[in-house]
């Protein structure tokens, strides 16, 4: 429904309280993970939910909420955290790629 991707305030205290280093070392990055992503993945447990990988030193992965019709008008970041490769790879062997860089 629309390219824009918010951070609403309270998911981003919620990475901060849950994953402070991790925010710490990828907070200024989100846009560049957002826009030049690796990969994305369709969530097959959470409708209307992507999986938005990016791989530095570590992978980095943005979950990120869909916006539909019948739902907020943004595409909203639910929460971040790294993921070692053979996580990477079991995603990509079990879920759908919807794009692959």
């Amino acid at each position: 429904m629309t390219n824009e991707v918010v951070l609403t305030e309270n998911q981003k205290q919620h990475i901060i309280k849950n994953r402070p280093e991790i925010y710490e070392r990828y907070k200024d990055k989100f846009n560049e993970i957002v826009n030049d992503p690796d990969f994305i993945l369709k969530d097959p447990k959470h409708e209307d939910t992507a999986l938005i990988i990016k791989k530095y030193d570590n992978n980095v992965e943005i979950v990120l909420k869909l916006s539909t019709e019948t739902k907020d008008k943004k595409n909203s970041i639910i929460t971040l955290w790294e993921i070692k490769d053979a996580r990477l790879n079991r995603y990509l062997l079990t879920h759908k790629i919807v794009y692959e860089k």
